[in-house]
């Protein structure tokens, strides 16, 4: 399976069949790997992989902080209430259309390697992000990502459909033990990670070399 089938493969089970509120986005994300502008419309999905000198890439892997807040949500809940105010118009509709047109802006700044115009813009997206749904922030979430920008952070946003999980920031490198500092009094460390462009894969194995493999690494983990 390439990586779009194996895109396609985990929407048709969560939102075919699980019934599950959600997009595409992480599918596509996790699928291909890398850096992508991910294109949604109704006829289908498109891929378009950055175009990052390795200079710009590493230089925004470093600068981009990520903190478990040690909360957990149910996506499914925040996602049911955006899709129910979506439907209904008006100001929902037009924090999406804006939300899109930052993202393209966002991708022309990281082609052009303007990281710190990165940084701002993914502080816009925040704004106009936590205003879709109740429960995307909330004061905790509110006072973590203004400490953030007071010690420097240029931008930052929840991952995900927001309520916990991790807390993603834009923090210049001179500026980031400042941060550490400021989110460590809070109780929150950073998350050590890496940029992949491998992405998910999908295989198939027979049942025998399957079960194989299972208790290898069964015997392995001790349990």
């Amino acid at each position: 399976m390439g990586p779009g089938e194996t895109a396609e493969a985990a929407c048709d089970i969560e939102i075919g069949i699980l019934g599950r509120p959600i997009g595409k986005q992480d599918q596509y994300a996790a699928s291909f790997g890398g850096l992508n502008a991910i294109a949604f419309a109704a006829d289908g999905v498109t891929v378009a992989p950055l175009a990052l000198s390795p200079g710009v890439e590493r230089a925004l892997e470093a600068r981009l902080r990520l903190f478990a807040t040690g909360r957990t949500r149910d996506s499914a809940q925040i996602l049911t209430q955006q899709r129910s105010r979506t439907e209904r118009g008006g100001a929902i509709v037009d924090r999406l259309h804006a939300l899109k047109a930052l993202a393209h802006e966002m991708r022309d700044a990281l082609q052009a390697g303007d990281l710190d115009r990165f940084g701002t813009l993914l502080d816009q997206g925040w704004r106009l992000k936590r205003g879709l749904a109740a429960g995307i922030s909330d004061d905790r979430i509110d006072r973590w990502y203004a400490l953030a920008r007071a010690a420097g952070a240029l931008g930052g946003k929840i991952a995900g459909a927001g309520g916990g999980g991790f807390l993603l920031l834009d923090v210049p490198p001179e500026r980031q033990a400042a941060v550490n500092a400021a989110l460590g009094r809070e109780g929150l460390q950073p998350f050590a990670f890496r940029f992949s462009h491998a992405g998910a894969a999908a295989t198939r194995l027979p049942f025998s070399e399957f079960a194989r493999a299972a208790s290898s690494a069964a015997t392995v983990g001790g349990g």
